[in-house]
Formats: structure tokens, sequence, C-alpha cells
């Protein structure tokens, strides 16, 4: 069976869609960001990669509606108690 695009998103977005800042607090704070990116590439991957030259002015847009993105409000509070020695410098 396939992973849905929602999933693989979650998977990929923090190793494809990277900031300066590599730390946990910053990949947690931009998640619904990256994974939304990636989300859409999977999904309109036939548009974005198309060797046609004319693809109109508009950009792809989902019909369905958005699935909610996940939530990492929960995550937050825990970061500092779980990252590895050197992310949270200065904590503590």
């Amino acid at each position: 069976s396939q992973m849905e695009p929602r999933n693989l998103a979650l998977v990929f977005g923090p190793t494809l869609v990277r900031t300066s800042e590599d730390n946990m607090t910053d990949m947690v704070t931009h998640m619904p960001d990256r994974y939304k990116i990636v989300e859409t590439l999977i999904q309109h991957s036939d548009w974005f990669f198309s060797d046609q030259e004319d693809k109109g002015e508009k950009t792809p847009v989902d019909e369905k509606e958005a699935q909610s993105v996940p939530n990492i409000e929960y995550l937050l509070p825990n970061i500092g108690r779980t990252a590895a020695p050197g992310d949270a410098a200065g904590e503590g």
C-alpha cells in the first residue's frame, strides 16, 4: 500500500525544508509550514515537475478541504527535556 502524501510530508519535511537554525525548538515551531510545503509538492508533483512549458498562470489548488496540520502546541514545552546536549545551549 502507498503512504498518504500527508504522512510522507511529515517524514520528509524536516529533511527537505531546512532553516539556518538547526535546533529542536526551530524544527517543531516550523513543522506545520515544512509539512505543508512538502505535501503540496507531493500532491501536485505532475504540475511542479512536468516538462510542459505553458502551465498557465494559476498554481494548483486543493479542491477538498485541507487536512488539519499536526498539533505542535504540546511538543514545544517538552523539547528542553528531550533535546540532545548542545541543542538547548544556555538552558538548565
